[in-house]
């Protein structure tokens, strides 16, 4: 068979649904992503990344390097940013023909509503792993997929959510949550007996336990074989089963992370807020309303199932709380939030027979499309913000390490210079995201650099200005002499001195921690 009849062959069995769904998603993707597709925006980590293998074992990535390796493990903002639209094309593929949609307004909704989500922009703000961390979504969604179609679909399941962990952890949070999705709609619908729901459910945890103890028997060789240990960022290395007191502040922190992501925070009211408190009006109604014709409440089995399923998603979407009480959530890990503003338009697609025909349903389904074309609306528009800000910032940020090395090549004899020191930092040098609402993580309204291995790591990359980073101990010498204080604080002319094989760059008077 030659090529073409092959292509032709495959062709035919692509159903209208996926090739609908998947060139909605991608053309949505670039509609919303493309100045950020076709502009270099640095964050204070790629600095370090403009080329890198990805190899982060110790942060409990053992696959990432493979993943990224597709692309390539260069900062290329174009190719990384069409394999990560790529994927997003296909996990919506996944997510269409999980929840069985046919309305086209239904897959439209799914698809522009999934790339348009902030953590998708706030995943692009780090564009030289993007790619990998999207294909740790990809292989979620796949996971729950398989598991759901085939019998035996729960081993490859296995596989692929090890996979997804490897890449990035956070993504289990998203393949719970569109377990949850779904099983809310079989309770919700009647599409399956309770005896069937729990047979898959069982499928669903042999997948989840198996992909688990597949991911930290390959993490724990893979660390083993590179002789690396666990970092202690974001908690890694003390992630454990939490005792008693350990899950009820876990609860506390998932309840209010959850509250603060749709209304936070509650001193100034935005279009976000806005729009999420009809989202949560209209699930309200639409869950009222179908309990009410379903009668589902008199039905104690499927209505208790129903409750818990809706009231665990704010404790699943935060999950990894429940694993350590040190990590911090940054909206790169909220995809499972994405899930709770699909609710409606699944609810819409299953919205069919005749009884949905009356006044009361037609204006809820009217409303269902409505709001998330709303939601859509003011996702793009915050990404584009966001985009909006990196920009300026970066455009801030190299212009100031042009200035410093301009400052640095005037100094005398400045070509036997060996080290970097720069003491203090800027306003809000410790943000790590600007609050439209929500929080946009790898975005903020300063200075993208605020310490010195990443001002050297900048004029090494930027300027072709290689200097080593001085020690700690190196670093208190010159705190303490006199020379230092004799120094005013940047842009001062004094600001920039010699000690020694040492530039130093006084920016204030806050010392703060080395790093």
């Amino acid at each position: 068979m030659y090529p073409e009849d092959f292509l032709k062959e495959i062709t035919k069995k692509i159903r209208y649904e996926w090739r609908f769904s998947f060139l909605t998603a991608f053309t949505a993707g670039l509609l919303i992503h493309l100045y950020r597709l076709t502009n270099h925006l640095l964050t204070w980590d790629s600095v370090y990344n403009f080329h890198s293998s990805q190899n982060t074992i110790h942060l409990g990535r053992c696959f990432l390097s493979l993943a990224c390796g597709i692309g390539s493990y260069y900062d290329l903002q174009w190719v990384n940013g069409l394999l990560s639209l790529l994927y997003l094309s296909l996990c919506c593929v996944c997510l269409t023909e999980l929840f069985s949609l046919k309305k086209r307004t239904s897959i439209f909704l799914l698809c522009a509503l999934t790339v348009a989500f902030p953590s998708v922009a706030s995943t692009f703000a780090y564009m030289y792993t993007a790619d990998g961390y999207f294909f740790a979504m990809l292989t979620a969604a796949l996971a729950v997929l398989l598991t759901l179609k085939y019998k035996r679909g729960f081993l490859p399941g296995i596989l692929l959510l090890a996979i997804s962990y490897g890449a990035y952890q956070a993504y289990v949070s998203y393949a719970v949550m569109l377990i949850l999705s779904w099983c809310i709609l079989q309770l919700l619908f009647e599409k399956l007996s309770l005896r069937d729901l729990f047979i898959k459910l069982l499928h669903f945890f042999l997948m989840g336990a198996g992909g688990t103890l597949l991911y930290l028997i390959c993490s724990k060789v893979l660390s083993l074989l590179e002789n690396v240990s666990s970092s202690d960022y974001n908690g890694i290395a003390s992630m454990s089963l939490p005792d008693a007191a350990g899950f009820v502040y876990a609860v506390k922190n998932c309840i209010v992370d959850f509250a603060y992501f749709f209304f936070g925070p509650l001193g100034r009211v935005n279009l976000f807020q806005l729009l999420n408190a009809a989202l949560f009006l209209l699930l309200s109604l639409l869950f009222l309303w179908i309990l009410y014709r379903k009668r589902l409440y008199q039905r104690a089995g499927r209505f208790c199932l129903l409750l818990i399923c809706l009231f665990s998603m704010p404790f699943v979407c935060s999950m990894i709380y429940f694993l350590s009480p040190q990590v911090r959530y940054y909206m790169l890990m909220y995809a499972g939030f994405s899930l709770i503003y699909l609710l409606p338009v699944l609810l819409y697609e299953n919205m069919t027979d005749a009884s949905y025909k009356k006044a009361f349903p037609i204006c809820l389904s009217w409303a269902c499309v409505l709001i998330t074309a709303l939601h859509i609306f003011n996702f793009a528009l915050i990404d584009n913000i966001s985009y909006l800000y990196m920009t300026k910032n970066n455009e801030m940020t190299l212009d100031l390490v042009s200035r410093m090395t301009d400052r640095i090549e005037q100094l005398e004899d400045y070509p036997s210079l060996k080290k970097l020191c720069v003491i203090g930092h800027f306003k809000d040098y410790d943000t790590i995201a600007l609050n439209l609402p929500p929080a946009m993580a790898g975005v903020r309204n300063s200075y993208i650099l605020s310490e010195q291995a990443h001002f050297a790591a900048a004029m090494d990359t930027y300027y072709g200005l290689s200097l080593e980073n001085c020690s700690e101990t190196e670093r208190q010498e010159i705190q303490d002499s006199a020379l230092f204080t004799e120094m005013g604080c940047w842009p001062d002319t004094a600001s920039v001195r010699r000690i020694n094989d040492t530039v130093v760059i006084k920016i204030s008077d806050q010392k703060g921690d080395f790093q």
